[in-house]
C-alpha cells in the first residue's frame, strides 16, 4: 500500500488539478544588480547582455539591467567567472532603482 501511495504522488496524483497546469507568474523581467571585484570597459556590455555598468572609486563595478530569467543569470555569472572577476553581490531589485 505504501508503494501504491508513493507511485500516485510521483505520478502527480497527489497535486491539485490547477497545480499541475498553472503558467510562472513572472510576466515582467527582474532587474538585477550585479557587483564585482575588477572593472570592464563599456565594449563588454553587450557580451554580458546589455548590461549598464558602473565603476567604484574602489575598483569594483557594479552591472545592472533587466535579466530574463534564472538561466540568463547563471549565463551572465559564468560570463564573470570566465573573465576572472570576483562575484561580490547579486540582488534582484525594483526597475526604478535603474540609476547607478
Amino acid at each position: 500500500m505504501a508503494d501504491e501511495k508513493s507511485k500516485n504522488c510521483l505520478n502527480g496524483a497527489g497535486m491539485d488539478e490547477a497545480d499541475s497546469h498553472a503558467a510562472p507568474s513572472h510576466s515582467e523581467q527582474s532587474y538585477f544588480e550585479i557587483r564585482v571585484k575588477g572593472q570592464l570597459d563599456s565594449r563588454w556590455s553587450e557580451w554580458l547582455e546589455g548590461l549598464a555598468m558602473k565603476h567604484l572609486e574602489n575598483g569594483e563595478m557594479i552591472l545592472f539591467g533587466p535579466i530574463a530569467d534564472q538561466a540568463a543569470l547563471i549565463g551572465i555569472l559564468n560570463k564573470l567567472g570566465r573573465l576572472n572577476l570576483t562575484l561580490r553581490s547579486v540582488n534582484e531589485v525594483k526597475k526604478s532603482k535603474q540609476e547607478i
